[in-house]
């Protein structure tokens, strides 16, 4: 038996049509769609305990993970999981056509109403390509994955290995499927399961503008949230020099950090972006003359080889050279001044670095009461809906509500998501297994099909793969919970389970373009019938790992 090009086109149209944003209870509705597809295949039928729901803890809209296992027969610990989001980005780009872009058809055929970049005018022209939201980040691999499991499912005694599927939601944001998925597959291991590898199937993301290159990624890139929370000392504008501005602490880390190329990770050969700041902003709502004593700046920072306990290091150096930029330069304004006013305008502050761990410390030295119980109450009480990163603004608030020395500094700690990286080092036998049936597998797609398949070090978007294990050791991660304010309340990693994991990787997709965009658009031909046949062939070749 084979999979038909129609049933996963049909099925990639049926999961699209639910306009699964996150977040949102959409996802909920789209989990429960898959659940109840596989629910109908006979062998699903027969052992429902392998078909579940992984609920994601606490979350406004019930949304949850689907998990589906076909045993092989004879019984195996040996497993391969299947792994994809169903969850999409919003549609707001689309304009008038944002809810149509959910009917890729129709999308398909209206999109022309809409000014488009000259290449994906030509890609339209071409008939070879369906545009819509998801069609390729990421339902089309979702519904590969699924028809192959159901093919599986028929005839599991022809199976060398179980064949796990896990279907999330979340991806888009802060991937709180497969994080709530780490605890379930890591009490998997403890009973006895071995997990060869974890396939993903995103979409092929291009490396650069005009890209067209078919990508196996062998690892998943990481990224991080350096956060520095500025603090200034106020001071009416009209005693300029009696303050300290907190904005000019926070720009003077963005010259520090923004773009700085020795930040910029590399493996391979391959050297990855720098960092990038996020947000940039003082921390008043309201209009005022007084100078701003607190402003933050956020960074994204991607990751391949550092951990958190190394980037901690590294932006206590950031904070004190910004720290002395921002002195150097009011000394230098006060000097002008000075000379041209005829006024003493001494500048005190010295630099001051901690850390969010530090800073918490000593507030619980002199906090009367709880400090864990007043944080998590005061948690509780922040409108519900407020982005992650906001709450835990607020909580550093609260927490120097309390810090006794007011004087003007910097605190350095994370804020989320944190997605650690996964790299393939060509170091254990099944990460050197998993890149000869990657290479083999390119032989065979240029054989079979005269498509040329480039091995990626690292998938260059985010990717749940990230959660499959932590390459590292516990000392080396543990910081990030330690300087993340609100870690455990606002947002959360089951750390101790993601230690236990250590799964390679590798991501097969459809090929497409401009994932995110108005213009998403998925190559069919390629996509429906070369992608379907290269994946189950590379579920033979890691099946055969030791």
């Amino acid at each position: 038996m084979t999979v038909s090009r129609q049933e996963i086109y049909d099925l990639m149209l049926e999961l699209v049509a639910i306009p699964s944003v996150s977040p949102s209870p959409a996802e909920t509705e789209l989990a429960e769609l898959i659940y109840s597809k596989l629910a109908e295949l006979p062998y699903f039928k027969a052992n429902k305990d392998d078909l579940v729901y992984i609920p994601v803890p606490d979350d406004p809209y019930g949304r949850k993970a689907v998990f589906a296992i076909v045993r092989a027969q004879p019984e195996t610990n040996r497993t391969l999981i299947l792994t994809g989001h169903f969850d999409v980005v919003d549609t707001s780009s689309a304009g008038a056509l944002a809810d149509v872009a959910f009917r890729p058809e129709e999308y398909t055929r209206r999109i022309r109403e809409l000014k488009m970049p000259e290449e994906a005018r030509q890609d339209l022209e071409s008939g070879k390509f369906l545009f819509g939201r998801g069609v390729m980040d990421m339902k089309l691999g979702i519904a590969i994955q699924m028809a192959l499991l159901g093919k599986y499912s028929q005839a599991p005694e022809n199976l060398p290995v179980n064949i796990a599927f896990l279907a999330v939601g979340d991806e888009e944001n802060n991937s709180a499927g497969m994080r709530a998925a780490i605890t379930y597959l890591a009490n998997m291991q403890a009973e006895g399961y071995d997990f060869l590898a974890c396939i993903n199937s995103e979409g092929v993301i291009p490396k650069f503008p005009g890209d067209t290159n078919c990508y196996v990624d062998i690892g998943t890139i990481g990224k991080i949230m350096p956060m520095f929370y500025c603090v200034g000392r106020e001071s009416h504008v009209g005693q300029y020099y009696a303050g300290l501005n907190a904005n000019l602490l926070a720009a003077a880390v963005v010259m520090e950090l923004e773009g700085n190329p020795e930040w910029a990770e590399e493996w391979r050969g391959e050297v990855y972006p720098p960092p990038a700041s996020l947000k940039l902003k003082d921390l008043r709502d309201i209009y005022s003359v007084t100078l701003p004593a607190r402003a933050v700046v956020y960074f994204n920072h991607l990751t391949v080889t550092g951990t958190p306990d190394e980037i901690l290091e590294k932006m206590k150096s950031v904070a004190h050279k910004a720290f002395e930029r921002a002195v150097e330069h009011m000394s230098r304004s006060a000097a002008s001044f000075w000379e041209r006013a005829k006024a003493p305008a001494p500048v005190p502050w010295e630099p001051k670095v901690i850390t969010v761990q530090e800073l918490v410390s000593e507030v619980a030295q002199t906090f009367h009461g709880d400090l864990d119980g007043h944080i998590k109450a005061y948690i509780g009480k922040l409108p519900e809906g407020t982005d992650e990163r906001e709450k835990s603004l607020f909580v550093m608030e609260e927490l120097l509500k309390f810090y006794p020395d007011k004087n003007p500094m910097i605190v350095v700690g994370f804020l989320p998501p944190y997605y650690p990286h996964r790299t393939n080092k060509r170091e254990s036998a099944r990460e050197k297994g998993l890149l000869d049936a990657v290479n083999r597998l390119i032989a065979q797609a240029k054989a079979e099909f005269n498509e040329t398949l480039v091995i990626s070090e690292h998938f260059a978007s985010i990717s749940d793969l990230s959660y499959v294990g932590f390459q590292g050791k516990r000392e080396e991660l543990v910081p990030l919970a330690h300087n993340t304010p609100g870690w455990g309340v606002i947002y959360d990693i089951d750390l101790d389970n993601l230690l236990k994991l250590d799964i390679p990787v590798v991501n097969l997709g459809p090929w497409g373009k401009d994932a995110h965009k108005f213009m998403e658009r998925v190559e069919l031909d390629y996509s429906l019938e070369v992608v379907p046949v290269l994946l189950e062939s590379l579920i033979e070749k890691l099946a055969q790992l030791d």
